[in-house]
């Protein structure tokens, strides 16, 4: 059997991988594995081929049988916020490549609890869809209209509203740069400051489908023009989002562009203190620094390491119950709001850390000890990863290892982490040391390694 899915969802570049005809049988696949008669809440982001695939997805779902609502253009957590909180719904599907580059859209499947489908469920739709083993139904029964859902983004901005202290950030009243990547972020962010009583600096806020202020993956390098603006402000702090807003990289008021594993030890302690009733332990992938561990402990917080991609970081942590989860692209997971990447979420609870706290945002960065971090990715398919990350195995065979997604490998001063993505055909390489001398050294090895194997 055929794999459709990735990482997170499937992905693939409009009509060439990702075609009309794929969606539609992939919808279909997914009505007869919910059950005929399911209801769905469709939504997608600003990317080129949105609307194509939204068409062919609303005519796979109801000449299977499920009735499809439309929520137009909105962040994939707010999709999830209602597919979550809405009986009505049996499940959501988001048309979406999150970070991807223009040329990229994806189908996201959300299931009745607001997360993406489990890995088990993604199997059964696969096994459908490959198999061809949906039914459509009969000529006086495709009468299924599409329905408007147009409260969607209203209810997700009051979901989030229930869980923050918003009368503290009044009286601060913080400036906050917000990059919306020229995509839905900016339905909701700047709207989500201001109600909160901050004053909201919109930057890359109209929307694009070429994105033309920054790839839509924020980054140290995409957010450059973000942090200039946090310091000729004096803002308190910025926020970058991606294309579909669930994932946030954010901007110290001294300009600094930190990675979503560091904002896990400013939010840590704070999340523990907000919520004492919850277990004092995160989730988090591998692709994470492990330096977090040491500095988590400290706080009586524990650490638990997973195969990078959120969905099963969510699915855990609703399992087993804990602050919260994270990434270091930015995804942050808080299971009283929700327990999925949601970027808006994140933003209000830093807004109201910062006004609580009255420390900048800096300070509270600081405790991280100064490092040098490469991450970087080559254009290579996923057998010829493996073959590199086995030659990887062989060469740090003295060094202790993490081999639960790719290899990450834990030397003496400092780690690296070589995977292939599940989005893309690429190996993606990430480097933390304590300089940049060894951080570029580390990657020359690997670059070694990388292309013998490739001439092989």
């Amino acid at each position: 059997m055929g794999k459709l899915f990735g990482t997170d969802g499937v992905r693939g570049i409009v009509n060439k991988d990702l075609t009309p005809e794929l969606a539609f049988n992939l919808a279909s696949s997914i009505c007869e594995t919910f059950g005929k008669g399911s209801s769905f809440l469709i939504g997608r982001d600003v990317r080129l081929g949105g609307e194509v695939l939204f068409s062919s997805i609303i005519a796979g779902l109801t000449s299977t049988g499920c009735q499809p609502y439309d929520g137009g253009l909105a962040p994939t957590p707010a999709i999830q916020y209602n597919v979550r909180n809405n009986d009505i719904f049996d499940g959501g599907i988001i048309i979406t490549a999150s970070h991807n580059p223009p040329m990229y859209n994806g189908i996201k499947v959300i299931d009745a609890d607001g997360i993406e489908v489990s890995r088990e469920k993604e199997k059964e739709i696969e096994e459908v869809f490959f198999n061809a083993r949906y039914s459509y139904v009969s000529w006086n029964k495709a009468n299924t209209s599409l329905k408007k859902y147009p409260s969607l983004i209203d209810e997700y901005l009051h979901g989030i509203m229930e869980h923050i202290d918003s009368e503290v950030i009044k009286k601060k009243n913080p400036k906050v740069v917000v990059d919306c990547a020229n995509s839905v972020g900016t339905l909701v962010i700047p709207q989500l400051v201001r109600m909160l009583g901050g004053k909201p600096l919109s930057l890359n806020a109209h929307l694009d489908p070429y994105f033309p202020g920054r790839e839509p993956e924020p980054t140290p390098d995409s957010l450059v023009t973000a942090s200039k603006l946090v310091l000729e402000t004096k803002a308190s702090f910025g926020v970058g989002t991606d294309g579909d807003a669930d994932r946030s990289i954010f901007i110290d008021d001294h300009g600094n562009i930190h990675w979503g594993d560091k904002t896990a030890i400013v939010l840590a302690p704070f999340l523990k203190e907000k919520n004492p009733q919850s277990p004092a332990r995160v989730y988090t992938g591998v692709s994470s620094s492990y330096l977090i561990e040491d500095l988590l402990k400290e706080h009586g917080i524990e650490i638990v390491w997973m195969k990078v991609g959120s969905v099963d970081i969510s699915r855990r942590l609703v399992k087993e119950g804990g602050l919260f989860g994270f990434e270091e692209n930015g995804g942050t997971m808080y299971p009283p709001h929700q327990p999925v990447r949601d970027a808006a979420m994140t933003v209000a609870l830093m807004l109201e850390l910062v006004s609580k706290s009255s420390t900048p945002l800096s300070q509270l960065y600081s405790v991280y000890p100064h490092t040098h971090t490469i991450k970087t990715k080559y254009p290579i398919e996923k057998n010829i990863s493996q073959k590199i990350i086995n030659k990887l195995e062989n060469e740090y065979s003295s060094y202790k290892k993490i081999t639960i997604d790719g290899i990450k490998v834990l030397l003496d001063d400092g780690w690296f982490l070589v995977r292939p993505s599940g989005t893309e055909p690429v190996l993606r390489v990430m480097i933390e040391m304590k300089t940049k001398e060894r951080a570029e050294q580390v990657l020359a090895q690997i670059k070694k390694i990388i292309n013998e194997v490739a001439r092989k």
